[in-house]
């Protein structure tokens, strides 16, 4: 009689242990991590406050990065501050958000928790200058934009007894320079709470009460009445616009008759082809991680303001002559894109985050918020498929 004896199937003794093992080593790194920042925090915190070295460390401190300029140290400040933020909450606030708005075409409240966060962590990174412009040869980042404000002013044909619109203002930073050029009266207009406060604290310290104001309203609605300014500007605020037509109809409505409206956008060009996947790719990234509508072309910006009445005056490209670096370049001139763009930086934030050395989600926010859209921007403008440096301006006819 031949038995026969069915062999179990071979199943390694050691797999539990080994697994239970490899948790444990996780746990114990994590912990280290977070012990460790732990300890570099306190031990900073100790060492600046010592009167002689404390001091020296806190100019320098102060001194790198510079807060009215880029510099890639900053990223190290926006770890420290940022250290016990729920970045699991806002990344799904975010995306909930932005599916609301293309669902809706209400991308108000996705734009207001957006800045919510980034707000701070721009001028963080970049000081109070959040847009591009062209990145003159010989010159700082900082003195092109100084050079910026004096062609805005210049475009606008700002005057002492104007009063002047700022819509999607942000911090009401280009207004309050527009305002000390030429003496000008200078409304901000924003939608996010923080926005109000940042830029109230920041006219009082410019000592421009009596001059500069900030309004909360959204600019496809504003709370003026007709024919209310001189002049109107935004820089960089129509992408945040689901309907350019209503946009630009209000800023007929508001502006008096003779009077100006300039806008500089970042805008897609008569290059993009919504069919290369590899255009879609980088265009769709820039909308989808700031929580705004799809880019707007020139020449939707241009029927847009023929439809609502205002006559084009110019239309140029700062950035055409010899001498002007692109509008993208100062991600390139301090290395930040070079970081960014870096494989290898993403995955070192993502190991800092497993031994909680940086919070939950953090390596989502970074890669969604950060690298997303800045080298987006880098790769598009190269591509020429999107220009962040035209300038436009239109007049409200005279009524008859």
């Amino acid at each position: 009689l031949k038995l026969r004896v069915q062999q179990a199937p071979h199943t390694p003794r050691c797999s539990c242990w080994q697994s239970c093992l490899q948790s444990a080593m996780i746990q114990v790194a994590a912990d280290f991590g977070a012990t460790l920042a732990s300890v570099f925090a306190k031990g900073w915190a100790l060492v600046t406050s010592l009167p002689l070295v404390g001091a020296v460390l806190r100019k320098l401190q102060d001194a790198i990065p510079d807060v009215n300029d880029q510099n890639i140290l900053s990223f190290f400040a926006l770890l420290m501050r940022y250290r016990s933020f729920d970045f699991v909450a806002f990344m799904r606030s975010h995306r909930e958000a932005l599916k609301r708005g293309q669902e809706t075409g209400d991308f108000v409240p996705g734009v207001c928790n957006y800045y919510r966060l980034m707000a701070d962590i721009i001028t963080m990174s970049s000081g109070p200058f959040w847009h591009f412009v062209p990145m003159t040869q010989g010159l700082s980042r900082k003195e092109c934009h100084d050079q910026f404000h004096h062609r805005m002013a210049s475009f606008l044909s700002a005057q002492s007894e104007d009063k002047i619109l700022e819509f999607g203002c942000g911090f009401g930073e280009i207004g309050r320079q527009v305002a000390l050029l030429s003496g000008a009266s200078v409304t901000g207009l924003t939608m996010a709470d923080e926005e109000i406060a940042g830029g109230n604290e920041r006219i009082k310290k410019a000592g421009l009460e009596g001059r500069c104001a900030m309004v909360q309203g959204n600019y496809h609605k504003m709370p003026f009445e007709d024919d209310s300014f001189d002049k109107v500007f935004g820089v960089y605020t129509l992408k945040y616009s689901a309907d350019l037509e209503v946009a630009l109809s209000e800023m007929a409505r508001v502006l008096k008759p003779g009077g100006r409206f300039v806008s500089y956008e970042i805008l897609v060009t008569d290059k993009y082809d919504k069919e290369n996947k590899q255009h879609r790719y980088l265009v769709d990234n820039i909308s989808h991680s700031t929580c705004m509508p799809p880019l707007w072309s020139a020449d939707a910006m241009r029927k847009a303001a023929s439809k609502a009445g205002l006559a084009k005056k110019v239309e140029i490209d700062l950035c055409a002559p010899e001498a002007e670096g692109a509008w993208y370049s100062c991600f390139e001139r301090t290395g930040i894109y070079n970081v960014l763009a870096s494989p290898v930086t993403l995955k070192s934030v993502g190991l800092a985050e497993t031994l909680r050395i940086l919070p939950r989600s953090f390596a989502d926010f970074y890669d969604y918020c950060l690298v997303h859209p800045t080298t987006d921007f880098v790769e598009a403008g190269r591509l020429g498929i999107v220009t962040g440096s035209v300038m436009m301006v239109w007049e409200k006819p005279q009524s008859k």
